[in-house]
């Protein structure tokens, strides 16, 4: 099972956007589990509305309940999913006092690998311990980025977390790519592009993801945009992200 964990502190650069659409695209050939494991339940929500599971993340975490009986099916998506809860915001406090609390994902997700291709992590805008468990369960790591000044100034806090990761808790942790999400034609997005490319250069992805109300409409449809409208920019440039990444 290939595990690829979509990261970034900062907020409002597509994560779980990306999350369920790339999950998406490649369940339509792969056998595909997301876990979301954002207290927001962001991915949740735009998978399965506001629908209220009897169990989530935290049970896994906490209560040793096996990812099996918490695995939820969309058939929207043609996705498997390990839904989110509000409790998981009291994960960080309960984590650090856990002997070996860094990998508590890693040992429930290696319980249930046989039974998927990829394994899609969906995170918090934070680098707390819950993003921790979600970088040492990963295989890769897929960064969302804006393409502005601001987004950069993070990131460097973001790769030394991830060097350490690789260093002290012994992951295979690589960097997959950087996407460019809510992507405008415009003189200053143009401008900051250039500066992200030649931070990154051979890992920004080529394709980029452009800013499109479908992609919010689809949300709110609790659809993937491959469904919701196929046609669409967005949904052609999540198609070709598939083909890039994997």
């Amino acid at each position: 099972m290939r595990t690829v964990v979509i990261v970034n502190q900062k907020g409002g650069v597509a994560k779980t956007t990306t999350a369920v659409n790339l999950a998406a695209e490649l369940g339509v050939t792969r056998r595909v589990l997301l876990v979301d494991f954002d207290p927001q339940r962001s991915a949740t929500s735009a998978i399965f509305g506001n629908v209220d599971f009897d169990l989530s993340c935290y049970d896994l975490l906490f209560d040793n309940v096996p990812a099996s009986k918490i695995i939820q099916k969309s058939e929207a998506f043609d996705i498997d999913v390990i839904p989110s809860d509000i409790m998981l915001s009291s994960g960080e406090l309960r984590l650090a006092s856990m002997m070996g609390r860094e990998r508590l994902l890693t040992r429930h997700l290696a319980k249930i690998k046989p039974n998927y291709d990829v394994c899609i992590i969906d995170t918090s805008p934070t680098l707390g311990l819950l993003a921790i468990n979600a970088l040492v369960a990963a295989d890769e790591a897929l960064i969302p980025i804006c393409p502005d000044y601001f987004s950069l100034k993070g990131i460097k806090l973001l790769e030394d977390t991830m060097t350490s990761v690789r260093q002290n808790l012994a992951a295979r942790l690589s960097l997959l790519g950087v996407l460019v999400t809510r992507y405008r034609k415009r003189v200053i997005t143009d401008s900051a592009l250039d500066l992200i490319s030649e931070y990154f250069g051979p890992k920004l992805f080529n394709v980029k993801i452009p800013e499109n109300i479908a992609i919010e409409e689809a949300h709110n449809a609790h659809m993937p945009m491959r469904k919701y409208n196929a046609n669409s920019k967005a949904a052609a440039a999540y198609r070709e992200l598939a083909k890039e990444a994997f």
